[in-house]
């Protein structure tokens, strides 16, 4: 029987955008910044299970364009391909844990071990689709495998700080650790088991991190969480472990280092091998770096005094449907506007919810625009059939904004807010919005690879249907009773909204780290990485346009106390800022702008000012179409569960 195989396709994607900044009437457009920022972020590197003779430390530090890591990070805006003025200089450090430390880690590791038997995505055997013989599907199969809880690991990791000198206060830090002396997936079994289309198990055991995330909205536990090879993200600290997978979040990418070095022929006790495992280990630091420490933007990050979110749920369901589950279940604000206090607590946050049913015009514009999705290029040539509904946003996103009245019954037009409409639709059955286009920001269900949202610059779309308000039902083992509202995807898109990205952008085990913003870990907190890179961001753009103001200035005295203030202020921001207190920072650095403000006389300033920017949604104000460019998720992968 052939063994239809499936592409993982990583790319660079370019998502079409609308933007709305809705400036003022009264308002400059927005210029470059002539001044920026260097910003040095220290990034401590342990290595755990490693010693000088398999890694050269003098060549893990050649840092700059081309080699081992950067020397800096130009801060990006990837839907307009503007910089925000900010360059980041990582400083990095590397020490070597020692072998105590070592021990104590795998046989803390071994005392909480789990030893369990379950079906586990990676280890799928491709079998003929009892719906269609023309396709061939990745079904998982059950093996053994042991399992870490990753939360205690990260509280045990960071108590023990001290043992390995000390977390930086002021930086990062980065644990790759080698430890084959756990259960671990031996090479020779991976070859076996992929060779024969999962004919022959594993005997060796592999060993994972597992989380235990459940749906906050409709008690869905989401399955196969079990499976990670790295985590960390309530703390300065991600930790990663090599001899751990593989795993189907990353199914080639990552796999454990003992299976690559059997793969490669890797002998680590020669020279070519000490400079292999060299490159290999700062590809990991590069990729951390990238994706957690000093992210790019989805879009500019622009600070606010008051963010007010509109949710507005749009019931397309049945009367039976909506009789089985009650669409105010399906929702809780609450969640949403903890998570943005959380995420930006110097900001008034204020949510806003309403329920409406779909009738009228728009529901015919949903019928007319309604496919269903089984084509036969992805079943068969990618393994990855896609049954179901599928609705084109597009109309849908022009007659909501043609007709805001109607969904935005508050509009708000003052100039003290940004406002970000999220309009979230429950369709009937297994239906849910598409992007005609391969570009998009979108969280893509594990299970159908369908889009669950999309986030332009002046509103949200979300999708949910009643298969997932009833997921647990049709799922094994199944889950009566239980599903997956939309809060969680609501606080992921108004993340995007508000700048943040993926943390999957550079490679995707990124998304092994506490935070909504990824696709695996239903996350309804944003994590550190959240919010040091938008808390930092905010403090930055204030601080370049006070230094702008400032250097408009001349020497009068007239301007000479203003100036000298602004100074101090300044000053005040840089102590706070240097230590990452990013929300400690933004009073003074507000204090400093202000007090440039004075002294310049010239009225609101063209970009930041302590009451900012609104997003015109109900004025329907479109400045343009603007192509970005975004580094993106795989264009298709196998079909992924949850």
């Amino acid at each position: 029987m052939a063994l239809r195989k499936t592409l993982g396709v990583s790319v660079l994607i370019l998502f079409l955008a609308l933007l709305a900044p809705g400036m003022a009437s009264s308002t400059h457009a927005m210029a470059a910044p002539d001044v920026g920022r260097s910003v040095p972020i220290p990034i401590k590197v342990v290595l755990v299970g490693f010693d000088e003779r398999q890694i050269d430390t003098a060549y893990l530090t050649w840092s700059g364009s081309g080699k081992n890591l950067p020397l800096s990070v130009t801060n990006l805006v990837l839907d307009s391909g503007n910089d925000t003025g900010v360059v980041f200089r990582p400083k990095y450090t590397f020490s070597l844990a020692s072998s105590s430390f070592k021990q104590d880690l795998v046989s803390y590791l071994r005392s909480i071990e789990k030893d369990l038997n379950g079906t586990n995505p990676w280890f799928g055997q491709y079998q003929v689709d009892k719906e269609n013989p023309d396709y061939y599907v990745s079904v998982p199969l059950a093996i053994e495998y042991a399992v870490y809880d990753a939360n205690s690991v990260e509280d045990w990791l960071w108590s023990r700080g001290d043992d390995l000198g000390g977390y930086p206060e002021d930086g990062w830090t980065i644990i790759l650790a080698y430890l084959p002396e756990l259960p671990s997936a031996s090479w020779s079994d991976i070859k076996a088991f992929k060779s024969t289309n999962g004919g022959v198990l594993p005997k060796s055991k592999p060993h994972y991190y597992g989380i235990s995330p459940t749906d906050a909205d409709l008690g869905y536990k989401l399955r196969y969480r079990d499976f990670m090879n790295a985590w960390g993200g309530h703390h300065r600290m991600w930790f990663v472990d090599l001899s751990a997978g593989p795993v189907f979040a990353s199914e080639w990418e990552d796999l454990p280092l003992q299976v690559v070095l059997g793969d490669n022929n890797i002998d680590l006790s020669t020279g070519f091998g000490r400079n292999w495992l060299t490159e290999y280990m700062a590809d990991y630091i590069w990729q951390a770096t990238y994706n957690l420490i000093v992210p790019n933007f989805v879009y500019y990050p622009q600070y606010s005094s008051k963010y007010q979110v509109d949710i507005v749920i749009l019931d397309d369901r049945d009367s039976a449907e909506k009789r089985e589950v009650a669409i105010q279940d399906t929702v809780n604000k609450d969640i949403v506007a903890a998570a943005l206090r959380d995420l930006v607590p110097y900001s008034t946050i204020a949510v806003d919810l309403c329920f409406k049913e779909v009738d009228g015009d728009l529901h015919q514009l949903i019928e007319a625009n309604y496919k269903y999705t089984d084509s036969w290029i992805l079943g068969n040539i990618f393994a990855s059939p896609q049954r179901y509904g599928v609705v084109d946003v597009r109309p849908i996103y022009k007659y909501v904004l043609n007709n805001s009245a109607a969904f935005e019954s508050k509009p708000r037009t003052t100039q003290n807010a940004t406002t970000i409409p999220v309009f979230a639709f429950a369709f009937g059955n297994q239906t849910y919005f598409t992007y005609t286009y391969k570009w998009s920001i979108g969280k893509m269900d594990w299970e159908t690879g369908a889009l669950l949202g999309v986030t332009f610059q002046d509103a949200i779309f979300i999708s949910f249907n009643q298969w997932e308000f009833t997921r647990g039902d049709h799922v094994e083992p199944r889950q009566p009773g239980k599903g997956e509202g939309f809060t969680e995807t609501i606080i992921h898109e108004i993340g995007h909204a508000l700048g943040l990205t993926h943390p999957h952008q550079y490679g995707n085990i990124g998304d092994f780290i506490f935070s909504p913003m990824g696709y695996f870990t239903n996350d309804y907190k944003f994590g550190q990485i959240d919010k040091d890179a938008l808390q930092r961001a905010h403090v930055d753009q204030i601080y370049i346009e006070t230094e702008r103001l400032l250097n408009q200035l001349g020497g009068g005295s007239d301007t000479a106390g203003l100036v000298s203030k602004a100074r101090s202020k300044l000053a005040e921001a840089d102590s706070a800022y240097v230590k990452m207190d990013y929300a400690g920072a933004i009073e003074p650095v507000l204090t400093a702008y202000q007090l440039a403000q004075q002294a310049t006389q010239i009225g609101p300033p063209p970009v930041v000012r302590a009451e900012l920017t609104i997003v015109y949604f109900a004025g329907g104000i479109v400045l343009g179409v603007v192509l970005g460019l975004a580094i993106g998720f795989a264009l298709m992968r196998r079909k992924q569960v949850t």
